[in-house]
């Protein structure tokens, strides 16, 4: 893996000569929520794709195994899945760890390494099963598994990376929109890592004001839950039309492993 200099480096070798104009790389990731797994949502998720595809915004996916369960119970959702990976959207994971989120207000998803014995006795019929467990439900849906976000902050819940997962992305905090990939590890799983900010917690006008004055060797991540678009789609809409207007050929915007492929592999995004 590469240092962040590196990086730089390569994208100055790998693209073109840029103007202090050009935009920074972007991806945008949706997380799609264990406790939010129905139809209701589902239909969300579809017109929010729809919406990125309109503007040319490739998506990174993000699916609890709750989600997973739904989509592979069904031949029709199956089949938008093959068609959202040939426009060019990633499928990933997400996942709500358990000690992370003892302290935090979000719902643990039941999949953990920890030993059933040493989960709290209040919330061991929660438990769905081990990582493994996990895995396999995404693997089964279309596509290649390759990049999630876990949000590990307890070392305890480090064991739940899986290491075929080699990208990660973090945060919700305006800052952590602007980053250059970092490495990462946890227990023996080597992987870079990228951050975003939530779409829907900066001020109004934030986001864009600070992706205007992001340099252009750097990655800009945002990140949106499907809720967030069923309750604010004209935020998701005014951020597609502004990635699209200010990158109109559409080759600074990739998808979370897109971008840390070129990186790895020193060529631009696709």
């Amino acid at each position: 893996m590469k240092t962040a200099l590196g990086f730089l480096l390569l994208l100055a070798l790998a693209i073109p000569v840029l103007s202090a104009a050009e935009p920074p790389m972007s991806v945008f990731v949706v997380h799609c929520e264990p406790t939010n797994a129905n139809e209701i949502l589902w239909g969300e998720l579809v017109s929010l794709v729809s919406l990125a595809d309109q503007h040319g915004v490739p998506l990174t996916i993000d699916f609890t195994a709750q989600w997973a369960e739904m989509i592979l119970g069904d031949e029709a959702k199956l089949a938008l899945l093959e068609a959202w990976l040939a426009a060019g959207h990633e499928i990933a994971g997400h996942h709500h760890p358990y000690w992370t989120l003892q302290q935090r207000s979000a719902t643990w998803d039941g999949y953990t390494n920890t030993p059933l014995d040493e989960i709290l006795l209040q919330d061991r019929a929660l438990y769905r099963g081990t990582m493994d467990a996990y895995m396999a439900l995404l693997n089964a849906l279309p596509g290649e598994r390759r990049s999630g976000c876990f949000g590990l902050s307890d070392e305890r819940d480090y064991a739940d990376w899986p290491c075929r997962l080699v990208y990660a992305t973090v945060g919700h905090t305006l800052d952590e929109a602007v980053s250059t990939p970092y490495e990462r590890s946890f227990q023996d799983c080597d992987l870079l890592e990228i951050s975003h900010a939530l779409i829907v917690e900066p001020p109004r006008g934030a986001l864009r004001a600070l992706f205007e004055e992001t340099d252009p060797d750097s990655v800009f991540g945002v990140v949106g839950h499907v809720y967030n678009y069923a309750e604010f789609p004209a935020v998701f809409e005014q951020w597609f039309t502004f990635l699209a207007e200010i990158d109109s050929d559409g080759l600074r915007r990739t998808t979370v492993s897109g971008l840390l492929d070129a990186y790895e592999d020193g060529e631009p995004g696709d």
